[in-house]
């Protein structure tokens, strides 16, 4: 974003619009002699910088300057001095005791100031005045190209005039979590009819405008993520006849943005500390999904997800009294299955939420408490599978039948499936995820007779396409010796 003394736009016929720059030779030669002055000055002052930008303003000052703003934020700019220059300063003040009226005297007192602080005289003349911003040094800057540049100046003349926003009209092809995440984020109040989402301006149209259209301008890097998207906004413009409203509109076919943003990760501690754990089996997605609550758009914070089943998880933390009215009208809008974690020091007592599970925490995720209620949800689905596979008839005549082939096919889990097997194991065993016939068992057994490495023991079962090797070893009566640690120094051995 720029400041608004370097916005320029256009308006016509109640409309307005920012100058954008051309990315045409001309402009792009302005924007590289701009980032050459910038290469050029890693090492020298900042002011000596700041003189040469001037000199190249007459050009064009609001373009070369706002170029100049974008390119600042690129550099490392640090004092050049060891010495703290408040303290030398104060110390020269104290050894002056009075008006210096000569540059003998004023030598003397220097002298006297650099040896008590251990330095030379020249060095506290430096220093002295160290930290003012034209003596501040260049250090770094980390270039780009004058395309990117310009890009990412005309981003910022945009976000710039949505400073002055007072609603928008949005419609996006994709990218729906991110856009909602940071409307949740930013806190915007919105509301979606026909696939378009509505930011509201605020309570008063000319008070707190600013504010407002400046969460409105953070949300417009996400926006251009989406690969088709369209923004209409109301701008608020000051006339010699009073306040007027502009319309403004922008879409993806103009080619004139820098959309490589980084976006923050997390919104608090406890989503971070949420993220991390391991749930046994399900599958941790943040924000998976934009569920429909009534004419609301609502993001879970997370999902969890197991052979094909997905449960919610709303994490309730910060809160309002106008926050918790908003989120207890979505919530009880939803349809799926959710899992609600809720502060206990929210003023709530949990009851103003229909959903079924309803966990409370106090600074940490109450882990035991989650596992318990996803075991429920698995017992459920469990059963619901088990009941699928009245009709599985397995294949036998096979050797080996993989069981998690078959689960892939219905779409189940091992876990129900192994509940249909009993009527195999005549003919075949269950070893881990694999039915194996027992006649194929007998031949392997004769197999492994007179063999002593470990690793041909292993080749005959990959030969069959057997896994569980020390289950199978053992049920035929043998055993691995182990001499250190390189496998093929193993042998198996004849149980007593």
């Amino acid at each position: 974003m720029l400041t608004s003394d370097l916005l320029v736009t256009r308006t016509y016929k109640g409309k307005i619009e920012p100058v954008y720059a051309a990315l045409d030779a001309e402009v792009i030669g302005i924007a590289s002699s701009v980032i050459d002055i910038f290469k050029r000055h890693v090492g020298k002052t900042y002011g000596a910088l700041l003189d040469e930008i001037e000199e190249l303003e007459e050009i064009d000052y609001r373009l070369i300057r706002g170029l100049a703003s974008l390119l600042e934020r690129r550099c490392m700019i640090e004092m050049d001095s060891t010495v703290d220059p408040v303290a030398a300063r104060r110390v020269v003040f104290e050894e002056c005791r009075g008006i210096v009226t000569s540059p003998e005297e004023r030598q003397k007192i220097l002298e006297r100031t650099a040896d008590k602080l251990s330095i030379t005289p020249e060095y506290l003349e430096k220093a002295l005045w160290a930290d003012r911003e034209e003596n501040l040094v260049i250090r770094e800057f980390q270039a780009i190209s004058p395309e990117d540049l310009l890009r990412q100046y005309n981003l910022s003349l945009t976000q710039t005039l949505l400073f002055k926003a007072a609603g928008m009209e949005i419609q996006i092809s994709g990218n729906y979590q991110p856009v909602f995440r940071k409307i949740k984020q930013l806190g915007l109040m919105y509301s979606i009819e026909q696939g378009k989402i509505y930011l509201d301006g605020p309570i008063s149209l000319f008070r707190l405008t600013e504010r407002y259209g400046t969460a409105m301008a953070k949300l417009l890097p996400v926006i251009i993520r989406s690969n088709n998207w369209s923004i209409k906004a109301s701008i608020v413009r000051k006339t010699l006849q009073g306040k007027r409203i502009l319309d403004f509109s922008l879409d993806h076919t103009r080619q004139i943005f820098n959309t490589d943003i980084a976006e923050e990760t997390f919104d608090s501690a406890i989503e971070k500390e949420f993220s991390r754990f391991n749930f046994n089996g399900w599958e941790l997605r943040r924000e998976p999904a934009v569920l429909r609550a009534g004419q609301y758009a609502f993001i879970p914070d997370f999902s969890l997800e197991r052979n094909s089943r997905r449960i919610y998880v709303e994490i309730i933390g910060f809160w309002t009294p106008e926050y918790i009215r908003n989120k207890v009208q979505k919530i009880n809008q939803l349809k799926e299955d959710i899992i609600l974690l809720v502060d206990k020091n929210l003023a709530c007592s949990g009851k103003e939420f229909r959903a079924g599970n309803i966990l409370y925490y106090n600074k940490k995720i109450p882990y035991l408490e989650l596992v318990k209620t996803l075991r429920k949800y698995e017992e459920e689905q469990l059963q619901e599978e088990v009941a699928k596979t009245e009709n599985i008839e397995i294949p036998t005549g096979e050797s080996v039948v993989n069981l998690e082939e078959i689960a892939k096919r219905y779409n189940i889990s091992i876990e129900a499936l192994k509940r249909v097997i009993d009527r195999y194991k005549g003919e075949y065993l269950l070893f881990g995820d694999q039915l194996v016939n027992r006649q194929i068992l007998g031949t392997i057994k004769n197999e492994l007779s007179g063999v002593k490495r470990h690793s041909e023991a292993l080749r005959i079962f990959e030969r069959y396409g057997l896994k569980g090797h020390a289950l199978i070893l053992e049920f035929l009566g043998f055993k691995v010796k182990w001499s250190g640690l390189d496998p093929e120094n193993a042998e198996i051995l004849a149980l007593d």
